[in-house]
């Protein structure tokens, strides 16, 4: 089997007159993160929701551990998932919305308090998710899109609402999960993050992927070995 989790192939995307992914290929492999960043509107989020399999390309195609996305859905299952825009069972307790994902995903039923303790969640656990702040509802979506140890991990801005100690946290964890052999595809307007975290970075710009590299060779791409890495970004995504 390839250690390639994901294979972008050529994929296109149009919403009417515009066009949100002009032909852009990627891969990411098993034991790496893969940041995918871009300003608002680059297209990365169409992206990601094709490689989630809730939008269809309108050409190309898209491999989850060598499936056709498009022809297998049972490739899901490799899959955890965090949105941008997280949408949560309002009416369910925080513990109930695990366990219903957990049971979705046939996830071990000790991987719900185990979620809890690591995310800090059990002194709300019990109380309606409804009633979160939003860094407490990120933390909930990031713990159901953690459980049942899929093989990939696609992150969208997993770091709003989260503060400093929290995200030292998920980084340390994402890390251990890379040493594990998950692939980890996320993305992320906290530059110095995505600088620290990953192994390779795709620049998106008016839905094309204009530059893909290690985070230091984006650095010598751009001259700018010192600057901080909000400048490399701005100098790529234009």
């Amino acid at each position: 089997m390839s250690d390639t989790l994901i294979e972008v192939e050529s994929v296109v995307k149009h919403y009417g007159a515009v066009i949100a992914v002009a032909g852009v290929s990627l891969s990411v492999r098993a034991g790496e993160v893969y940041a995918l960043i871009g300003a608002n509107g680059a297209g990365k989020s169409t992206l990601i929701r094709m490689i989630m399999g809730l939008t269809t390309p309108d050409a190309g195609r898209i491999l989850v551990c060598n499936e056709d996305h498009a022809q297998h859905a049972a490739t899901k299952r490799h899959l955890g998932y965090l949105p941008e825009e997280l949408t949560l069972y309002n009416r369910l307790t925080g513990r109930e919305y695990l366990e219903l994902v957990a049971g979705l995903k046939g996830a071990r039923a000790a991987q719900v308090p185990e979620a809890l303790r690591f995310f800090e969640l059990e002194h709300a656990a019990d109380k309606l998710a409804g009633g979160y702040s939003l860094g407490m509802r990120k933390k909930l979506g990031l713990a159901a899109a953690m459980l049942g140890e899929p093989d990939i991990y696609v992150l969208d801005e997993p770091l709003n609402g989260l503060d400093v100690e929290m995200m030292r946290k998920l980084r340390l964890r994402l890390e251990d999960e890379r040493r594990s052999g998950r692939a980890i595809l996320l993305s992320s307007h906290v530059m110095s993050f995505v600088e620290r975290i990953s192994d390779r970075v795709g620049v998106m710009r008016a839905g094309l992927l204009v530059a893909e590299d290690a985070p230091a060779r984006l650095r010598e791409l751009t001259a700018m070995p010192d600057a901080p890495f909000e400048d490399v970004f701005f100098q790529l995504a234009g």
